[in-house]
């Protein structure tokens, strides 16, 4: 098998399962992928289509074709010599009773052995002592005298049945003589008092579920009540939760672990150093060297975050270089320009910062506030003489808890030990500070000795405040703010920040060397099963950064015309602008929109009127804009009277459509050559313009992806007739074929960037190892300069310079075949030859990167 330098990541679910999986090993093959990375396989819930919501991470998944499906799949991919990567699930399991820890707890509360397993706080005022679930369509009162509530008869024991859902109940509250119950079961069926007092001996609370946000008292993932959190810190969790997976990288049949939500975690740094020996001795026992399987974190980094250096993996799942990639196409000149196009459009001069400190606000007050209690409690408790001796109680202690959470500006604390942490936490302190009051500030003075481990306390105090920090985080901006700053969709992704609209290439090249010298094998992502916009349709709308001008006619002339046919967008402006967006990175390549397009977008509209929480939400959702804004949708692609307006559109897009496309190719050469593993998600070897999920776990066309893999049309007939997404996978795959060639050369070599005209739309750089050396230059594209259908750079686009530093010998150009001998210099448009893009490699070496003759000397 080879060694890890690309992967490719399947979603699996019972409709693409471990056959189907098989099934497509000879395309990724032939592709140049070296290991699939697969979403969870372990069992979970019936129907899941992601497999983050698991019963069972003991055993495989049945709907997926359990273990000896898996094994097949496992052997097939070494017959290709390829590997497999798992995305693993430490942080939580269904709250399921499918899940027989779970089902454990309700039937035996605090006397289960797996009661420890799980975040729950026994003692949570208003608990009466009992788990809290949230899981009624309606108060408890009126489930019970409507009759949806009631008790039923099961294999073995007797149930709670409310709709689709069966609770198991207390051995200790029913008869234990199955001859009893039909008559004890309809009795207690018949009379509201007794089926209540039958609740009353339970060691759950059933609740109506708009009673969460303010009472559960298990901790979840985020605030899914169906998702419980695990203590994966103990002994027993830890073992349970990774006998599966240390079992196949035992036996060889795992190469890899990607380890989900790894903030959830108590500690991530002891977790990933015991996982760490863990896997090691797996690959021993295994016969394999340790440190042959490879760990990565699901991490969001904000800006200026690094992971911290005593973590024990290979890296991140690549939302960095997801977004350093993906800002370099963006002209940052348009900041002002697209700044003041946003604010007219939506009436609000709210900063990014502004609007999710307001989401924080409504998520700690809602769906957050029992997690946030908890955590006030916690405080108070470690905090006790402390604040006596400072005269003060809960109250300021709540508002400096709050304010500081509002303000924190990464995902969480963690040892505090390196100075961008302590930075992080610096700066909060500093907004929070700014406003509280003078008994807030002295509680604040208090929190913040506590969470740096001045206090006793301390680190039990910056756990909770971190597993409260992360998701919080991740609420208020990825699924709040993220839908209500529509400044440009493009940057509202995951891993981004809105308020920084791009980076120059100095900057990203100083960046990609960085993580060369922490983590040469970290994963470079450009879309994942959560991004919110393919990485296409974000390229696309990159390119608005060069038109700022031409994108504000455009909006202005879209809505007179919608007026003037009298089917105005019956949405707030803010909500309009970033409908506009969506359709723009959205459209199809080939400019028809059709029926599956319009309902992928009327998908797309539903859930970003919810995520936002303005005019409607999850929890109370107003149907009436949410039909009157999908009618207007459909009516703009399917109604005559609006086809001029769906013209203009059309007519539009298909402007910037070309550059877009070149913005796509560039960002996948940036993947393939810059330092790190190339991560591949499923469909993205063709054009991906998806939307948020569902639509971007959708099936994907292998036909056409196998006959892209048998084009023999040339490099620049390619460019020419860009449209079918044919160019992006010759390009991949050329690349991944270089890859696998001079593997050393990507894995080790030294990068070093190259002088480029100032302000321009061009990054060159080298990556040299031993005597090997790639020749990289690419352009970021502008609707200005790529004026044709075509995605060749046309005479005047600003190639007419010349590039120095370049090695002395014979190079050959990877996409077009072409050899040249360079002595210092090279003509860009020589580099180029019309292409936006080009990858050039020395000749003159073998390809372990020593000097050697080549087949074509």
């Amino acid at each position: 098998m080879s060694g890890l330098h690309a992967t490719a990541r399947l979603q699996l679910h019972a409709s693409f399962d471990f056959d189907a999986a098989a099934a497509q090993l000879d395309y990724y093959a032939t592709l140049g992928v070296s290991h699939l990375y697969l979403s969870p396989i372990a069992a979970a819930m019936p129907g899941s289509s992601h497999g983050y919501d698991g019963i069972d991470p003991t055993r495989i998944s049945q709907e997926l074709g359990g273990e000896a499906a898996f094994l097949q799949l496992a052997a097939a991919a070494r017959k290709h010599g390829m590997g497999l990567i798992l995305d693993i699930v430490p942080n939580h399991v269904a709250a399921s009773a499918r899940n027989w820890w779970w089902n454990d707890v309700l039937m035996h509360g605090r006397r289960s052995p797996y009661a420890a397993w799980f975040d729950i706080e026994w003692e949570a005022p208003g608990c009466g002592g009992r788990l809290w679930l949230p899981v009624l369509d309606r108060p408890l009162q009126e489930a019970v005298e409507a009759g949806t509530l009631r008790v039923e008869p099961g294999d073995q024991r007797l149930l709670l049945r409310h709709h689709d859902l069966t609770l198991p109940l207390s051995p200790r509250s029913y008869p234990l003589r199955p001859a009893r119950w039909p008559d004890w079961t309809e009795r207690c069926n018949r009379r509201v008092e007794r089926l209540l007092a039958l609740l009353q001996r339970q060691h759950y609370r059933l609740a109506w579920w708009r009673t969460a946000g303010d009472q559960v008292n298990y901790r979840r993932f985020f605030d899914i009540n169906e998702l419980a959190a695990l203590r994966v810190e103990r002994e027993e969790v830890f073992e349970q939760v990774h006998a599966l997976p240390l079992r196949l990288i035992r036996e060889g049949w795992v190469d890899g672990l990607r380890i989900d939500h790894v903030d959830g975690l108590a500690s991530p740094a002891a977790y990933l150093q015991r996982l760490r020996q863990a896997v090691d001795a797996a690959c021993v026992m295994g016969q394999r060297r340790a440190g042959s399987v490879t760990l990565h974190v699901e991490k969001i980094l904000a800006q200026g975050e690094q992971l911290p250096d005593d973590w024990a993996c290979d890296g991140s799942t690549g939302y960095d270089f997801m977004d350093q990639a993906g800002a370099w196409l963006h002209d940052t000149a348009a900041v002002g320009a697209l700044t003041r196009i946003w604010q007219t459009a939506s009436a609000d001069t709210s900063s990014f910062a502004d609007v999710q400190r307001g989401a924080r606000t409504r998520l700690l007050r809602q769906s957050l506030h029992a997690d946030f209690l908890r955590l006030l409690r916690t405080a108070q408790r470690l905090l006790q003489p402390r604040l006596a001796e400072a005269d003060l109680d809960a109250a300021p202690l709540a508002r400096s808890l709050a304010a500081l959470l509002r303000c924190y500006p990464v995902y969480r604390p963690y040892g505090l030990s390196g100075s961008a942490e302590r930075r992080a936490l610096s700066d909060a302190e500093t907004g929070a500070s700014a406003e509280l009051d003078g008994a807030g500030k002295a509680a604040l003075c208090l929190l913040s000795e506590a969470l740096r481990g001045e206090n006793p306390g301390g680190e039990e105090l910056r756990v909770r405040f971190g597993q409260l920090a992360a998701p919080l985080n991740a609420k208020a901006v990825e699924d709040t703010a993220f839908y209500r700053y529509n400044r440009l969709l493009s940057r509202n992704e995951v891993g981004s920040d809105p308020q920084h609209l791009g980076i120059g290439g100095r900057e990203l090249l100083a960046l990609a060397a960085a993580r060369l010298r922490r983590h040469p094998q970290a994963l470079l992502a450009l879309a994942t099963h959560d991004h919110k916009r393919g990485a296409d349709s974000r390229a696309r709308l990159a390119v608005l950064t060069t038109c700022a001008t031409d994108w504000r006619n455009a909006l202005c002339c879209w809505d007179r015309m919608a007026r003037q046919a009298g089917r105005s967008i019956p949405l707030p402006g803010a909500e309009s602008h970033a409908l506009w967006q969506a359709l723009v990175g959205a459209w199809p390549m080939h400019g028809e929109p059709d029926d599956d397009f319009g309902t992928r977008m009327t998908q797309w509209l539903l859930k970003a009127l919810r995520e936002g929480k303005r005019i409607s939400s999850w929890a109370d959702p107003d149907e009436g804009i949410e039909q009157a804004a999908a009618r207007w949708l459909r009516a703009l692609l399917e109604e005559p009277e609006l086809r001029p307006l769906r013209t203009a559109l059309s007519t539009f897009i298909g402007r910037i459509a070309p550059a877009g496309a070149c913005n796509g190719l560039v960002q996948v050469c940036l993947q393939q050559c810059l330092p790190g593993v190339p991560d591949l998600y499923q469909g993205g070897d063709g054009w991906d313009l998806s939307l948020v999920d569902p639509d971007n776990r959708r099936a994907v066309d292998y036909i056409t992806r196998r006959r892209w893999l048998q084009d023999r049309r040339s490099w620049a007939d390619l460019l020419r007739r860009w449209h079918d997404g044919a160019v992006k996978a010759r390009l991949l795959a050329t690349l991944l074929r270089c890859r696998r060639e001079h593997s050393a050369l990507f894995l080790h070599g030294q990068l070093l960037a190259l002088a480029v005209p100032p302000r321009s739309p061009w990054l060159a750089f080298l990556r040299t190892h031993q005597a090997q050396v790639l020749l990289v230059i690419v352009r970021r594209g502008s609707a200005e300069a790529m004026p044709g259908p075509g995605l060749q750079l046309p005479s005047g686009a600003g190639a007419d310079w010349t590039l120095r530093g370049v090695p002395q010998g014979r190079f050959r150009n990877v996409l077009d075949g072409r050899i040249e001998r360079f002595n210092g210099t090279a003509a860009a448009t020589l580099l180029l030859a019309g292409s936006p893009l080009a990858v050039w490699i020395s000749e003159e070496n073998g390809r372990d990167g020593q000097r050697g003759t080549t087949a074509a000397d």
